[in-house]
C-alpha cells in the first residue's frame, strides 16, 4: 500500500471514530484450502506481436491452474479486450491476447494489465459417493422334524431285552 493510500485510510478511520463509529484495525486470517495454493498477482505491460499476443513471465514455479487478467487502459479511446491464450501456460510463462473487437487484434502496441496466476492442481469439489448397503440375506432354516409319541416296538425301560 502506498504512503498516500495509508494516510487516506488513517484519516478515514479517524473520521469514523470521531463520529462515534467503531474502527477495526487488523486483519483476519485467510480462509481456504490447506496448504494454501501458490499465487502471484502483478501489474505489467508488454508490446503485442502482429496477432495481438505477448508472453508474460511469472514466478509460480509450476504451471498455473488458473490465470485471471484485467486490462488497464490509459485512455478512453485506447480500450481493448484481453484474454489468456488457451494452452499457453507453462511453469514460467503464459500468453495474453489483446483485441480491439472480435476480429481486430491490437497488433504491435503496448498493453497494460493486471493478472493473478494461481498454481497447483485445481479440481472440482468431490461429493462422497454413498456406499450401497445391503441387508443380510436370511439363511434358510430346515424345518425341525415333528416329535411323535413312542411306539410299542420300543420296550419300556429302553433296553434290548437280552439277558439280565
Amino acid at each position: 500500500m502506498r504512503t498516500r493510500e495509508k494516510a487516506a485510510l488513517a484519516v478515514a478511520g479517524l473520521a469514523v471514530a470521531a463520529a462515534g463509529g467503531t474502527v477495526f484495525a487488523g486483519t483476519s486470517g485467510a480462509v481456504g484450502p490447506s496448504p494454501a495454493p501458490s499465487a502471484q498477482a502483478a501489474e505489467t505491460s508488454c508490446v503485442t506481436d502482429g496477432a495481438g499476443m505477448c508472453t508474460v513471465p511469472h514466478a509460480l514455479g509450476a504451471v498455473p491452474a488458473v490465470v485471471v487478467v484485467s486490462a488497464n487502459t490509459p485512455g478512453q479511446f485506447n480500450a481493448y479486450m484481453l484474454n489468456t491464450v488457451q494452452g499457453s501456460y507453462t511453469a514460467t510463462t503464459f500468453q495474453v491476447r489483446a483485441m480491439f473487437n472480435q476480429t481486430t487484434p491490437k497488433a504491435g502496441g503496448a498493453i497494460w494489465f493486471s493478472y493473478a496466476a494461481y498454481g497447483g492442481q485445481v479440481s472440482p469439489p468431490t461429493t462422497p459417493t454413498p456406499t450401497k448397503t445391503t441387508s443380510p440375506t436370511p439363511t434358510p432354516t430346515m424345518p425341525t422334524s415333528p416329535t411323535y409319541p413312542p411306539t410299542s416296538e420300543t420296550p419300556p425301560g429302553g433296553g434290548s431285552g437280552a439277558g439280565s
